[in-house]
């Protein structure tokens, strides 16, 4: 029985699995306009196979999310170079593996580190939109470690260069799933400034929205927004 451990790892030591990565952390940047999503910029990590080698002919190289989706391959003789993206945002583990024409596979696993950048614009509003926050992530994994915040409020010339108008007070609100106030801030914006509202939240694992509450004045404002959810640096090392 001893022996034939040792005969089945020789089999899989067969194919020495070598890959070569730059990064194991990346962000999505998702882009909303008066509310709607209107763009989403994956993140792309690139996995280098050219250092693997068999004594077989190597058939495939790829990269499996591990979250049901098929995986991600390019055949030997075509290249050595595979480019997942990622769309969610969270702490994954993902497997790396090579095939060769013996049917033998190597296969090493990885954690990778996935960011999510959300940036809101709303234009001439006395009502801004409450922006949703679901920092959750979809596998069910380790929450964010903390939610950035920067949200500004512009009260632009009522008319260019000139002016007439007056200032803008407003209420910002991070609430969570029981329509609590986690945070609150107010300000007061005048013609032709911005008014910036930074903050950082712990409690990630919920889904909260961001409110700004137009409290009194009579100009249109602007609203733009940068959200962040940053997570603990714990993906694994690059190799390069």
């Amino acid at each position: 029985m001893f022996a034939g451990c040792l005969q089945e790892q020789s089999e899989q030591e067969s194919i020495e699995l070598v890959v070569s990565y730059q990064a194991t952390n990346g962000t999505v940047v998702e882009m909303y306009e008066g509310g709607e999503l209107v763009e989403v910029k994956g993140a792309e990590l690139v996995f280098d196979f050219s250092g693997t080698t068999s004594n077989g002919e190597l058939v495939r190289y790829g990269v499996n999310l591990l979250d049901g989706s098929p995986a991600t391959t390019v055949e030997a003789d075509e290249g050595s170079i595979v480019t997942v993206e990622f769309l969610d945002h969270g702490l994954n583990e993902i497997a790396l593996f090579a095939t060769d024409d013996k049917a033998q596979q190597a296969i090493v696993s990885i954690v990778v580190r996935i960011e999510l950048r959300m940036e809101w614009v709303e234009y001439a509003t006395y009502d801004p939109m409450p922006m949703p926050l679901d920092s959750i992530p979809k596998n069910e994994g380790i929450p964010p470690a903390a939610i950035l915040i920067e949200s500004r409020v512009e009260n632009p010339d009522l008319i260019e260069n000139i002016g007439g108008g007056r200032e803008v007070e407003v209420t910002w609100g991070l609430i969570d799933e029981t329509n609590l106030a986690c945070q609150q801030h107010q300000g007061e914006v005048n013609e032709g400034e911005t008014v910036v509202w930074n903050t950082v939240h712990f409690a990630t694992y919920e889904v909260h929205e961001l409110q700004v509450q137009y409290d009194s004045g009579q100009d249109y404002i602007n609203v733009n927004q940068i959200i962040l959810l940053e997570y603990e640096h714990l993906e694994s090392p690059s190799t390069v």
